[in-house]
């Protein structure tokens, strides 16, 4: 019991969870800080197929969930790299983390999130993606779904 009691007494005090409101003082007045985590959701019918869309920010990436099944398939993690080419633009390295590593798993993820990593300062992303249409126009209607979600 008093081994119980010292591992308690170690632990910090519980804060808000995830997604909660803590009051921050600031200069002496109190003011409501934001959500840690920013999301946004959207439900759309793209070509035909139902299609849900969750867009994340986190402080140092974004997660971007694109299905027309209802699950998160294949999972991307697209890379900005420090040497850009000679646009100016860096180039992104992708690697599957989950699911099938095939040259147009590759090829749909870059398609679907180059403009996040670009618009949220070359930040990672992290690509969750289960589709039934990859179409280069079911690609650019998804990508406009996405835009539509924008947290960055």
């Amino acid at each position: 019991m008093g081994r119980e009691r010292k591992r308690k007494a170690l632990l910090p005090p519980r804060r808000g969870g995830p997604g909660r409101r803590a009051a921050v003082r600031r200069g002496g007045k109190a003011m409501e800080a934001g959500p840690i985590v920013t999301s946004k959701q959207r439900e759309e019918v793209v070509h035909g197929v139902p299609t849900e869309v969750v867009c994340t920010a986190f402080s140092n990436s974004v997660l971007v969930v694109v299905t027309q099944y209802g699950k998160m398939g294949t999972i991307v993690y697209l890379d900005p790299n420090i040497i850009g080419d000679d646009v100016g633009r860096p180039s992104l390295t992708t690697k599957v983390l989950l699911g099938k590593d095939e040259p147009l798993v590759h090829v749909c993820a870059k398609n679907l999130v180059a403009f996040v990593s670009q618009e949220a300062g070359n930040k990672p992303v992290l690509l969750a993606m289960a589709l039934k249409d990859k179409t280069m126009e079911g690609i650019q209607a998804l990508r406009e779904v996405i835009r539509s979600c924008q947290v960055w």
